[in-house]
């Protein structure tokens, strides 16, 4: 819908005209035109120019001057010259010719008799056409998504008119490129195989964008696509999606394209205001059930309100976000204003792969109630494998965090929920002692740390730590350290000297000799396999211990 120079052309007053020099680029825009009167004209265009000249202004310009000249209208962006012989310049220089070839600028000869107005006056009549036709059609769209955003329509809606009005296919994408909607299954199922982020062709659409080429699986066809990210609250993106299959996108399409980009942002704005209310709704329900506090009659209630199915067995599994080592509080894990949202990344995740989960947060930690079939003797396996996935996910998108997960028991029973989420807290707790800070441990795997786990004072632990060790916890000379860092990699690998220098990076005869000296200060018998478990389980209390510690 653009005035480009190959529709100056047309015009009746130019049919004599000859385009003397870059016939390849008449597609350029005509914003306006003007006479160039001085030969200091460039201090004063803004691009996008017509200019109508006699060369008169610069008729005393060396060879040189003249390049220079035309090589700054081209920089500004003239869209072309269009060039009148005068009496005082019979000849267009070919140096000027020369090099606007070369900087990609029209020239463009009438004959004298032709008077500039004829063509000043019908450009700017088309110009202003073209743009009060823009200003119309803009209008109507606008219109058009407004009364779809007060019609509080959903997003669906919104590209379904989008298509309509563009005549293309268009589809809506999460951050992690997974389909949200889509208006044809072509744009579900596709391979990227280039993305080209200045695309000068859609250089009109003030929205930023990019283009991208694609390779449809469907047909085995390659296509062209434009790609709008929309960003809302909380640096959240989502990708609206246009692909030219039926046919290149024309200038009027992208203000198209504009306002249901516009009128989506609007829509995800709307949706997340109301989600963040339904959030701490289901939060705090979700928070009485897990401390088993609401009564069955009422609990029923209010899941049948926010359509929660409660019907069936529930294992509660948690999951820990750390950054930088640190825990993120649960203040900003509450309020999802965590660096980088991973807290809403783990969200995303965790609902793409367990739609029918219920989740909240409690205490700086992700709550998730995991449906679970008591008569599948492998449920625990199919968690714990599903758990792995949506750990990979969220760590490809944010590699600088940790995440841990703890599984509780299933409870067969809603009022059950509380018993598995403590076993969860136990499982997520003991879990870093026994695996590291990014296990997925399930209480059953605890062993004995069940046990332990019911003492809550740090006194009664010590209790089970053996004679021999904490005389090695007693020692006071400077190496006790080195000593007991021996010990437990000793334990790990078997009683392995060989293997414990190896991990610990020192030589065999060094390790051998610690733990010599360790048999001797502590009076250890390592062909006691019974004594060697005691030893084990007072090194994770220590573990326990030392870790309670830092977080008090």
């Amino acid at each position: 819908m653009e005035f480009r120079v190959k529709d100056v052309l047309k015009l009746s007053s130019l049919k004599s005209a000859k385009v003397l020099s870059g016939e390849q680029f008449l597609d350029k825009v005509v914003k306006g035109s003007t006479i160039m009167e001085a030969p200091d004209i460039t201090d004063w265009l803004k691009g996008g120019e017509l200019i109508l000249t006699s060369l008169y202004p610069i008729r005393f310009f060396s060879e040189m001057e003249q390049k220079q000249f035309i090589s700054k209208l081209a920089e500004i962006g003239v869209s072309a010259l269009v060039i009148k012989n005068h009496r005082f310049v019979k000849e267009i220089p070919q140096s000027i010719i020369d090099e606007a070839e070369r900087c990609q600028l029209p020239i463009i000869q009438i004959p004298r008799e032709v008077p500039y107005v004829d063509i000043l006056y019908p450009v700017m009549e088309e110009i202003l056409n073209t743009q009060v036709k823009k200003l119309q059609y803009y209008k109507e769209i606008h219109d058009q998504f407004t009364a779809l955003s007060l019609a509080d329509e959903s997003a669906e809606k919104i590209i379904e008119t989008l298509e309509k009005l563009i005549g293309n296919p268009v589809a809506l994408f999460d951050r992690n490129f997974f389909c949200l909607a889509s208006t044809s299954p072509y744009l579900m199922n596709f391979e990227i195989t280039e993305k080209n982020y200045h695309y000068d062709k859609t250089e009109e659409m003030k929205f930023p964008h990019y283009r991208q080429i694609v390779k449809y699986r469907e047909e085995e066809k390659i296509g062209h696509q434009i790609v709008v990210p929309i960003e809302t609250i909380n640096h959240i993106k989502t990708y609206l999606l246009i692909g030219e299959i039926n046919k290149p996108l024309a200038e009027l399409d992208f203000i198209a394209v504009e306002n249901a980009a516009t009128s989506l942002s609007l829509e995800f704005v709307k949706n997340f205001a109301v989600a963040e209310v339904d959030k701490r709704f289901k939060n705090d329900l979700l928070e009485q059930l897990i401390e088993g506090k609401v009564p069955s009659h009422t609990l029923y209630q209010d899941a049948n309100l926010i359509g929660w199915d409660i019907e069936g067995s529930f294992a509660v599994v948690l999951f820990k976000i750390r950054k930088d080592n640190e825990l993120i509080s649960s203040k900003q894990v509450k309020h999802g204003i965590t660096n980088g949202n991973e807290e809403t990344l783990l969200h995303e995740a965790i609902y793409q792969y367990v739609p029918n989960a219920i989740i909240g947060s409690k205490s700086g930690l992700k709550v998730v109630l995991w449906k679970a079939d008591i008569e599948d003797g492998e449920w625990l396996p199919r968690i714990e494998e599903r758990v792995s996935i949506i750990v990979e996910l969220v760590k490809k998108q944010k590699d600088d965090i940790l995440i841990q997960v703890g599984i509780g028991t299933l409870s067969e029973q809603i009022d059950q929920i509380s018993e598995s989420y403590k076993k969860a807290k136990d499982a997520l707790e003991f879990g870093e002692v026994l695996n590291g800070k990014e296990s997925i441990t399930s209480y059953s795997e605890l062993g004995v740390f069940r046990m332990l786990g019911q003492f809550t004072n740090s006194e009664e632990l010590k209790d089970f730590i053996p004679p021999s060790l904490q005389t090695l916890l007693n020692y006071q000379q400077a190496n006790k350290t080195d000593l007991l860092t021996t010990l437990k990699v000793f334990l790990q690998c078997n009683q392995n000297a060989t293997k414990t220098s190896q991990q610990l990076f020192i030589h065999y005869k060094t390790a051998v000799y610690r733990i010599e000296r360790i048999k001797e200060i502590t009076g250890m018998n390592f062909d006691d396999a019974e004594e060697m478990l005691l030893v084990q389980i007072g090194l994770k209390i220590i573990e326990l211990l030392e870790r309670e510690k830092i977080h008090k």
